[in-house]
Formats: structure tokens, C-alpha cells, sequence
């Protein structure tokens, strides 16, 4: 009975542990981020592209994994022995406290190939997908003692090598040498050698070792290499020059030379207009339009979404699978191909041609639209006269409606009247307002500024410290009665200016908490409630911030003891971003809501201001593309909330 009851109690205790474990483990999962390492600048055209397309299949499919971005800032081969310490570097902090990354996107050959010699049991464990590189990378060394002009790496295949790793996916290019060796016979069965073209960058270096490693069976040519680690444009541009009539040119990449300067691609254009009958081939589109004949070369397009769609199929289902090699295609240069006298009527495959002529439609495209928008606007032409003299029938009715129109207008004219009237009766009350918002700071720095003055009082330096202070308070509440008077005025002018720029609207939102806790109000915390720690926006930044030094203010004069918190969030399926104010003051009543945007509209005339706070905020969000409102459904005090697009449009400003 007593070893029944003492298994029971092992099982009780077997399940507790268990489930507890369960729930810290989903906690942990909670907590974990999805880390995109980039080899570049994330603005970076093709970097930026990518990690634009991964965000936007994220938030299509509602991911509500953080997503964070990294770069390890790679420039050239020569620096390439510190790139593992830079990815480890911008990684470790997603390992601390027992956490691990959900997944890593490495984005490049820098990033892949740091990322995969970089010989840590976490990186090995953590989900990783890989895209905008080749299929084929190189172990970076460990060592900064070596030649890397001589340098020959071995080439690994992401796709079999690294099954140590916890790899679910990603999308690769696949540099095909042996096809492009095939595509060189077909035109050029009879010459023997064969000059591999590869520049002074890690991708370049891949590519040789991918070169060498697929020509090791092939007999039938003699291999000759130019190297950007060792040569200057100026030197390949001379050997070039020098190449055997035998000779076959394979171009693999080409951005930096041996002096480790970035070239413009129009090199290329330089090469192959000093050398016009060497026949030039490319391994990966470089040289194609202007240079080289063809090639057999990976269809580049941004990856993005598929990386994105990878990491996702994983989170949800634990689907693995292996890189995807992205497919190839055969791209031939027309002018070349006539140029060398080759013809493509054997040529089998599905291949591309640029510069080919165009056909007559498309070369007299332009003409043959505007002929045809002249036949239209003469058809559209005639209808309208036929129109002009059935409306002539219209004119008498229409005449009678003018008359009743009139009326319409005389009784608009006497109602513009009476609105003017009770705009004067707004003004005569804004005056009255003024003098006495004006007269109560005033008299303060006058009343004050006597004491100080005065031979006649005996004052302390404490008390001169503190009427010092009631005076620079008083002088910043008539300075803001001022601003906001010139303020409406401006909104009224139609003058309001604006100067757009990105800003990141989280270290704005808590700049202008700071702001408002600089003035301490007694039992009452300024809080923020945002969840991440960048946005980017394009604003005006003084102008939002008068916004939410307005917000904030209105709710510390309603607000006697509790909090203000200014929450921030992205507005589901749209390019906006809402910002709230929230307090747990007296409130606002729902029929009220609305009137609290008027001008010299307050709730409580016994509190100092102008009532055009509010109204002035109103115009500044409705001017930035936003709106603004009282949120009704919140019965703890006063929230608002105005929203703000994420992105400026190009508007007439007021």
C-alpha cells in the first residue's frame, strides 16, 4: 500500500515538473528574436530590398516574433580575419540569460561565411537560414599570418557540408562552371585555353576556389587565372591585351582590384572595348550587355519573402529542409554574337538575348499611341459638340435653377453674416481671455522682480533663489501663450511650415516624457508603454514633439495622483504608427470628446491656459497625414490618440 501511494506521488511530482518545464521553455520562446545578419550596410540597395520583402511577408502572416537587424560591416578580402569576431560580436547579446535566437538570417557570402567558421555549440544549435550568396563558401582563416594574395581555400557546399549545423532552409546561387565550359565549347571547340577572371573580394575568391575545384577531371584545357588579390586594373588590362589567340576568357566577379579601391562597373566597358575579338564569358552576368557573349548564370531577384516564408514554416511547424539553389538561365549579348561572327541557330536550350534590335511596333511605339490619342481626342471632340447642343435646349431650365440658386446664395451671404458676427463676439472673448491669461504670469514676474529689486526687504538667497524660479516659471507660461497665439495664427495664415526628415519617434516619445518629468508633478509618474526600441518615421520632429508637450501637459494639470503613460504602436496593415496619452485624471465626458478640440474650448475655466492647445495639436497631426481623437471606450481617466503615417506623402502643406 505505502510503495502504491509513494509512485503515485513520484508520478504527481514527474507531471509537475514536466509541465512546469513546458510553460518556462514557451516562456523562453516568448522571448526569442528572429536576428537578420547582414555581410553589408543594411542600406545598402540589394541588402535593403531583401530585408524589406522578409519584414513584409512577417507581417502578412502576423509574426509576432521580434525581428532584429545586424551587420558585420564587411568591406574588403584583406579584413576578412576579423569578420568571425564582428558576427559573434553583434550575436552574443541574444544569447545571454540561457536565450537563444528563434532563428538567424544570414544575408551575403561575408556574413554565410563568418557565420559557418565560426566554431561555437550555440551558433551550431540555432536555426539558420541563408540567402544572397553562393551555394559554394570558404572556412575564413584563423590566422592574420596568412598570404591572402596566395591564398587557395578549399570550397564547401552549404547544401552537404555542414550537417553539424541546424540549417531549415534558404535560398542560394548556384555558379555552374561546367555548364559555362560546355557553352564555351559549342562556340569555341578548338581553342585550349582557358583564363579564369576573379577579382580581390570574398566572392571572387569563391568563385576561383569553385573554378578550380570543377576543373580538376578537365583535361582539355591549359588553366590560367587573373586575380584582383594580385593585380591592378591597369595589369589586366595589359594581359588581356597579351592573350593568345587560343584563348577563352571565363569572368567570374569584378568590384575591387589588388589596391583594394571599389571600381565602377564601367571598367568592364574599358576591358572589353580594348580587347573586341577575345570571346568573354561570364559566370555571373558581370560584363553582360557591353562585354562578354554570354553565359549560364543564376536568376538574381530578391529573396526575401522565401527566406522570411522558411523561418516561419519552421516557428509554426518545425519544417526543415534543405537551401533552395535558384535556378539558371543562358543570357546571350546579340551584338556580341554578331560582332564574332557566332550564330545561336543550333542552340537548343532556352536562352535570353539583350540588345537585340527591336521590332517596328515597338520602335514606333510613341508615334503610333499618339496617332492613335489624336483619332480619340477628335472622336471625344465631336461627342462633346453633339453634347454643346443638346445642352443649349437645357439653358432655360437651368436659368430658373440660377434664380433659386441666388436665393440659396442670400441666404448663405446672411448666415456668413451671422458668423462673422459671432467670430467678432470670439474675438472680443479671446482679448478678454488673453488679458487675463497674460495679467496673472505678469503681475507674478513684476511682483516678484520688485523683491529682488528692492533695497528696502531683507531677502535670503534661498528665497532670492526661489522668486528667481517663479519668475522663469511665469516667463515660460506667458512665452507659451505667445507661441500658441502665433501658432493659431499661422494656422489661420495658412503659413504653417513643416521640415520633414526621419526621425526615430521611440527616442522621441521618450525625450518628451523626460520632458515632462523635467517639471515633476507630486503623485503623479510620466511612464512610456513601447515595444521596441527603433521606428523610423518621416516627421516634422519639433512640431510632433509640440504635440506631445501638449498632450502631456493637459494631462498633469487634470492628472492629482496616479500616471501618464504615452503608449506607441504600429497600425496593423497600414504604413501609420498610433501614438496615445493616457492619464488617470478626472476624465472626459463622451459628449464633450469632440468640443475639447475647439478653440478656447475648456472644461474647467478655473485652470490656466488658453483652450488652444488641443486645436493646434488637431492641425499640426491632420497636416503630417494623421488624425486625432478622445478615445471614448476609456473610463480611467483621459486617453488620446493620433495616428501618424510611417512614411511622409509628398502634400501641399498649409
Amino acid at each position: 500500500m505505502h510503495r502504491i501511494q509513494w509512485l503515485t506521488t513520484l508520478l504527481l511530482i514527474t507531471l509537475a515538473t514536466t509541465t512546469l518545464g513546458k510553460t518556462a521553455e514557451k516562456k523562453i520562446a516568448e522571448d526569442k528574436s528572429i536576428v537578420i545578419v547582414s555581410s553589408y550596410n543594411p542600406d545598402v540597395k540589394s541588402i535593403n530590398e531583401n530585408v524589406s520583402a522578409f519584414y513584409e511577408e512577417c507581417t502578412r502572416r502576423r509574426v509576432t516574433n521580434t525581428i532584429a537587424l545586424e551587420d558585420i560591416h564587411a568591406l574588403n578580402l584583406p579584413e576578412c580575419f576579423v569578420w568571425k569576431d564582428r558576427l559573434w560580436g553583434v550575436l552574443r547579446k541574444y544569447y545571454e540569460n540561457g536565450k537563444k535566437p528563434a532563428a538567424i538570417v544570414l544575408l551575403g557570402n561575408e556574413a554565410t561565411a563568418a557565420f559557418f567558421s565560426t566554431n561555437k555549440r550555440q551558433l551550431k544549435t540555432t536555426p539558420v537560414v541563408m540567402g544572397m550568396g553562393s551555394s559554394t563558401i570558404i572556412k575564413l582563416p584563423d590566422s592574420d599570418t596568412i598570404d591572402l594574395r596566395h591564398w587557395n581555400p578549399r570550397p564547401y557546399d552549404l547544401t552537404k557540408d555542414f550537417n553539424d549545423y541546424n540549417i531549415i532552409g534558404g535560398r542560394l546561387y548556384q555558379y555552374n562552371v561546367k555548364k559555362n565550359i560546355e557553352l564555351i565549347n559549342y562556340f569555341y571547340a578548338k581553342r585550349d585555353t582557358l583564363v579564369f577572371f576573379s577579382d580581390n573580394t570574398l566572392g571572387g575568391l569563391m568563385m576561383r576556389a569553385t573554378f578550380i575545384d570543377q576543373m580538376k577531371n578537365n583535361k582539355k584545357y591549359v588553366t590560367k587565372f587573373i586575380d584582383g588579390r594580385t593585380s591592378t586594373f591597369l595589369d589586366i588590362n595589359e594581359y588581356l591585351s597579351n592573350l593568345s589567340t587560343g584563348s577563352v576568357l571565363l569572368v567570374g566577379t569584378w568590384r575591387i582590384d589588388s589596391s583594394n579601391r571599389f571600381l565602377v562597373r564601367n571598367t568592364t566597358h574599358t576591358l572589353g572595348a580594348g580587347n573586341p575579338t577575345l570571346p568573354a564569358f561570364t559566370l555571373a552576368d558581370v560584363g553582360m550587355g557591353h562585354w562578354t557573349v554570354g553565359g549560364y548564370s543564376p536568376k538574381y531577384h530578391t529573396m526575401g519573402k522565401y527566406l522570411a516564408d522558411d523561418v516561419i514554416d519552421y516557428l509554426r511547424k518545425g519544417k526543415k529542409k534543405a537551401p533552395t539553389l535558384v535556378p539558371n538561365k543562358y543570357i546571350f549579348d546579340y551584338e556580341r554574337i554578331k560582332l564574332l561572327g557566332l550564330s545561336l541557330n543550333g542552340f537548343t536550350a532556352d536562352y535570353e538575348e539583350v540588345n537585340k534590335p527591336i521590332s517596328p511596333y515597338q520602335e514606333y511605339k510613341g508615334t503610333i499611341l499618339t496617332v492613335l490619342a489624336l483619332l480619340i481626342i477628335l472622336t471625344v471632340s465631336l461627342v462633346t459638340s453633339l453634347g454643346f447642343l443638346r445642352r443649349s435646349k437645357r439653358l432655360q431650365r437651368e436659368l430658373i435653377l440660377h434664380g433659386k440658386e441666388l436665393e440659396r446664395m442670400k441666404e448663405k451671404a446672411e448666415q456668413a453674416r451671422q458668423e462673422a458676427d459671432a467670430a467678432n463676439k470670439m474675438k472680443s472673448r479671446f482679448i478678454a481671455d488673453m488679458s487675463h491669461e497674460i495679467r496673472t504670469p505678469l503681475n507674478a514676474v513684476i511682483g516678484f522682480a520688485q523683491v529682488l529689486t528692492s533695497t528696502d526687504i531683507n531677502t535670503s538667497d534661498e528665497d532670492k533663489q526661489e522668486f528667481g524660479k517663479m519668475i522663469m516659471l511665469n516667463g515660460e507660461l506667458l512665452l507659451k501663450l505667445v507661441n500658441d497665439i502665433l501658432d493659431i495664427s499661422k494656422i489661420d495664415a495658412g503659413k504653417m511650415q513643416f521640415d520633414i526628415a526621419p526621425i526615430d519617434i521611440v527616442n522621441l516619445c521618450r525625450m518628451a516624457a523626460t520632458s515632462a518629468s523635467a517639471t515633476p508633478k507630486e503623485g503623479v509618474e510620466i511612464l512610456t508603454d513601447i515595444a521596441t526600441d527603433e521606428l523610423f518615421i518621416e516627421t516634422d520632429k519639433n512640431r510632433l514633439l509640440q504635440v506631445l508637450a501638449n498632450l502631456l501637459n493637459n494631462a498633469k494639470k487634470c492628472t492629482e495622483r496616479g500616471s501618464i503613460t504615452i503608449g506607441l504602436k504600429k497600425v496593423d496593415d497600414e504604413d501609420a504608427i498610433a501614438i496615445s496619452v493616457t492619464d488617470t485624471g478626472c476624465g472626459i465626458p463622451k459628449e464633450k470628446a469632440e468640443k475639447v478640440f475647439e478653440r478656447f474650448k475648456k472644461l474647467d475655466s478655473f485652470r490656466q491656459g488658453t483652450g488652444l492647445g488641443l486645436a493646434i495639436s488637431r492641425a499640426i497631426v491632420e497636416q503630417l497625414g494623421g488624425k486625432i481623437w478622445v478615445d471614448t471606450t476609456y473610463t480611467g481617466g483621459a486617453r488620446f490618440i493620433f495616428t501618424h503615417p510611417i512614411h511622409h506623402q509628398d502634400t501641399e502643406q498649409a
